[in-house]
């Protein structure tokens, strides 16, 4: 499977914590890359209908586990994402037109009054 593809989208989106972060990292598209906090705090608060000030610090830990030990490097591997765990940042790299319309297509209906 080719990297930052449709195929590669598709293989993401089964799992909704994997969609909440390629849509965070869409939202966040002008300021990439992000710290790993932030993608955290958005996952967390999509997952919890809540604002991003209101997530727990076990929320946020259970998030930051998930996403730092298994989703990041899984989306990396696939050319989702770029994910740096020693600075803690994280970034989107190049995806194709279908891909990007995919991606914004879901989170509009997913995320619809969040996104």
């Amino acid at each position: 499977m080719s990297r930052g593809t449709v195929g590669s989208v598709l293989a993401s989106l089964p799992e909704r914590r994997n969609r909440y972060v390629l849509y965070s990292l869409a939202c966040h598209a002008e300021t990439a890359p992000i710290e790993l906090e932030v993608l955290v705090r958005d996952v967390a608060a999509w997952e919890r209908n809540e604002t991003t000030a209101s997530v727990s610090d076990d929320a946020f830990e259970t998030v930051l586990e998930d996403l730092s030990q298994t989703r990041l490097p899984t989306l990396s591997y696939r050319g989702l994402v770029e994910f740096d765990p020693l600075s803690g940042l994280v970034g989107r790299p190049s995806y194709s037109t279908l891909a990007n319309v995919l991606l914004d297509w879901l989170a509009r209906i997913e995320l619809a009054s969040r996104f």
